[in-house]
């Protein structure tokens, strides 16, 4: 299975969470497995095994889930009665969406819904780590931010070095990466503006 990694215990409850999520919003769209596979651009396998909480995914496969289904990657993983409340301003809750054996993590701190998602990031790439993507649905774009060391940027065929200090535009429609590029981790805030699939 090449696009979800095996879970390890500490990721048992998100796995459930989103293995019950899957189910109730490819039932609720009348989607079989094969036709959620093939809007999201993922094997069969992979979709059978998430949905039956046998397999964590990368941030990569949530995001490509979520643009299938129009919903942000934060409504994939928690509570739908509690997101979308409907007022004007509303706390959110971070949740660690991917950790590496290295110990690096990304955190998804807000997102909004619907077909046009909007989500806030927090990373942090230890040292000699990365974490490598594919390609996002078309037209997405992502706002990056260092806050500490230096991180090495490739979309595509294109390679940007990044200092504390320093932020980038990037369209990453396409296979992307990013990489502690120093001593010390990259720290990094993320802006990603994602639309969904269009049926």
């Amino acid at each position: 299975m090449t696009d979800a990694v095996r879970m390890t215990e500490t990721e048992e409850q998100l796995g459930s969470a989103l293995a019950s999520r899957l189910s109730h919003l490819r039932q609720d769209r009348k989607l079989s497995l094969d036709a959620l596979a093939k809007l999201a651009g993922l094997s069969k396998g992979t979709v059978v095994a998430l949905e039956k909480g046998k397999a964590n995914p990368s941030i990569g496969v949530l995001c490509r889930l979520a643009a299938a289904f129009s919903v942000s990657v934060s409504d994939l993983v928690s509570d739908p009665l509690i997101a979308g409340s409907g007022t004007l301003i509303e706390r959110t809750t971070g949740n660690t969406l991917w950790t590496s054996a290295k110990g690096s993590e990304a955190r998804l701190l807000a997102s909004t819904s619907g077909r046009t998602m909007f989500e806030l990031w927090s990373w942090t790439i230890m040292p000699g780590d990365g974490s490598h993507a594919d390609a996002h649905s078309p037209g997405t774009r992502e706002l990056i931010s260092v806050e500490q060391g230096s991180l090495r940027i490739t979309v595509g065929t294109e390679t940007l070095t990044l200092k504390a200090g320093e932020s980038a535009r990037l369209m990453t429609d396409r296979p992307h990466s990013y990489v502690s590029a120093g001593d010390e981790p990259a720290v990094f805030t993320m802006a990603v503006l994602e639309h969904g699939a269009q049926r």
